[in-house]
């Protein structure tokens, strides 16, 4: 229960931060809109779409992930970083455990990116037009993204901790991130076209099942990796 109580005290006092500064959460929506406007406009002409009705979906589902894979960058790599700008990383390490803390930052950062998922995903797929005759599967698309928004949020908030105290804090924090979430962008971006169709006109779940089954496991294991591994980074 204190370990609980612990790293709610830790997400509890993020999500405060957070809403006095609004400096992750301003910087996170201002490039999920900016992207997007900008995918809206350049895919637009007078006549409408300019990609072909039985490609939208695949467009969809890379420029999805695209998005929130340096939306993620963008908001979640100052997880740590705050702390040591603002001088409250030893207070940090002396009233609460290492593994409570990774916890609530997680719990914090993965929140953060599934809700600018929830938005951001029926926006593109609005604006690209995907047509719900390919075989659109809501279930699917929601399991995909559920487990892919748990997944980049373990890893930025582990490669956050490691930059922390480092000098180029972003191109450091992209060049630790990217290699390590290729398996997960891959399964995320196959089993997104799946639940929006592409391979699967009748709609199942079956088809992605797979890449389901990859993230779930790469969520998994991305978090008790963190788990294990974090104290040796947070206390040296």
């Amino acid at each position: 229960m204190r370990w609980a109580a612990e790293a709610l005290a830790v997400f509890v006092k993020e999500w405060r931060t957070e809403w006095r500064t609004r400096v992750a959460l301003s910087s996170v929506v201002l490039f999920a809109v900016g992207a997007i406007t900008l995918i809206g406009m350049s895919l637009r002409d007078k006549f409408g779409i300019v990609v072909a009705t039985d490609e939208r979906a695949a467009v969809a589902a890379g420029l999805l992930w695209v998005v929130l894979l340096f939306t993620a960058a963008t908001g979640l790599g100052r997880a740590f970083v705050q702390e040591e700008e603002r001088g409250t990383a030893l207070a940090l390490r002396l009233t609460a455990r290492g593994s409570t803390v990774w916890t609530g930052k997680f719990a914090a950062n993965a929140t953060l990116l599934l809700a600018l998922c929830a938005l951001t995903a029926p926006v593109l797929i609005g604006i690209l037009e995907v047509p719900r005759e390919t075989g659109v599967n809501p279930a699917l698309l929601f399991c995909v993204l559920l487990f892919g928004c748990v997944g980049v949020a373990a890893v930025f908030t582990m490669t956050s901790a490691l930059v922390a105290q480092a000098s180029a804090k972003g191109g450091l924090l992209a060049a630790l991130s990217f290699p390590i979430l290729i398996p997960l962008l891959l399964a995320g971006v196959h089993g997104t076209k799946a639940a929006l169709g592409v391979g699967n006109p009748n709609g199942l779940f079956s088809p992605g099942i797979g890449d389901v089954e990859v993230l779930a496991s790469y969520a998994v294991i991305a978090v008790t990796a963190s788990l294990m591994l974090f104290d040796f980074v947070w206390n040296d």
